[in-house]
């Protein structure tokens, strides 16, 4: 008799309570705002409940959908030239001093980008996999992965990216060393990456510029360091239960984009340090149930995938908390399932539907 499926509720439940929790905050952060910039107090909630509501029906979908129909050839390698075509789309529609990053069709935009880290850890699941035997060599295991990871990141490091071009290269980074990649290989990888880094921050002034107020926050508290500036005083007038929802202050055209990137700060002023500590600990159990589900996976490719995914949105959410509290320099990284985005959500919660998935299967 076959074992019957069943998903991991802790993953569920966390996939499910922090999008609708990032619903409440949105519209406490961006009620002002959005009633200023377009008359409608409601705006950025309707849009975001709608990829909501995208993003569950993908979450279900991915969830009922037998993970290792992905480990196809025409399917990893499609998805990663899609990708790749899609973000030179992006490049070469968008022109302009500004950041290029969305496809655009009247109301409807998409980032790709979002699709490209999805991507990147469905390619290194299925490489790794089937190279198990090779781990040890450099050339047939170890270049093909080299070589997409760069080809991602640079696109998205011309947008310019840099936040989500290091993600691309983090990820990797841990699943290479998941699958076993020997550590001095990852040693050159690393100083490899750190100098193309720095080439990278010598050829845009304006990261140069976000390091440079990291290191000197309070050299220009009115201009440059101002953003981080209002983000330490919104977690500071929190305290330890908060203002209380709706109250804060900072969101009054204090804070910039305060629904996005700084939606953490928000939560800090309104919810306190008992708030941000519960969406710290609900990233906390995402984490251990991922890493279980890559544990107990009945195959190296549902091993490498759910610990890659589990990386993506874990990892994504650290460096997000870190910046609003300007622990490293700003890089326009939102919190998953909390932040406005539709693409972001859409492509989160599919990427959990995979998860669940897997977990279905755990031995």
């Amino acid at each position: 008799m076959n074992r019957k499926l069943r998903f991991d509720p802790i993953l569920f439940a966390t996939a499910t309570l922090l999008p609708l929790f990032g619903l409440v905050m949105i519209y406490s952060a961006s009620g002002l705002l959005a009633e200023h910039r377009y008359d409608d107090p409601y705006h950025f909630l309707t849009r975001q409940l709608i990829s909501l509501l995208i993003g569950f029906a993908a979450l279900l979908a991915a969830m009922h959908f037998d993970y290792r129909s992905y480990a196809k050839h025409w399917f990893v390698y499609g998805l990663f030239l899609g990708s790749c075509l899609l973000l030179i789309a992006t490049l070469l529609i968008n022109t302009g001093p500004t950041a290029q990053r969305w496809l655009r069709a009247g109301q409807l935009s998409f980032q790709p980008s979002e699709l490209a880290k999805l991507g990147l850890v469905l390619f290194l699941a299925h490489h790794l996999a089937r190279r198990r035997n090779k781990v040890d060599d450099p050339l047939t295991n170890l270049l093909p992965c080299l070589l997409v990871m760069a080809t991602l990141a640079f696109l998205i490091y011309l947008q310019p990216d840099l936040g989500t071009a290091l993600s691309i290269g983090i990820i990797g980074a841990m699943l290479l060393f998941v699958a076993g990649i020997p550590f001095r290989h990852l040693a050159v990888l690393g100083a490899a990456g750190g100098g193309l880094l720095f080439i990278g921050l010598g050829q845009r002034p304006y990261f140069l510029e976000r390091v440079n107020t990291f290191l000197n926050p309070n050299a220009d508290l009115l201009g440059a360091g101002f953003q981080g500036h209002q983000s330490l005083l919104a977690f500071g007038s929190g305290g330890l239960t908060g203002l209380s929802l709706g109250e804060g202050r900072q969101k009054l055209f204090f804070l910039p984009e305060p629904h996005t990137d700084f939606i953490y700060s928000i939560i800090g002023e309104e919810l306190g340090f008992i708030g941000t500590c519960l969406v710290l600990a609900a990233f906390g159990l995402l984490l251990w149930r991922g890493v279980v589900s890559s544990l107990r996976a009945p195959c190296l490719f549902g091993k490498y995938l759910a610990a890659g995914i589990t990386f993506l949105i874990v990892l994504q959410a650290l460096e997000n908390m870190a910046i609003t509290l300007r622990m490293i320099p700003t890089t326009g990284i939102t919190l998953p399932f909390l932040s406005f985005g539709g693409s972001s959500l859409v492509m989160m919660m599919m990427s959990m539907g995979i998860l669940l998935n897997i977990s279905q299967h755990a031995r």
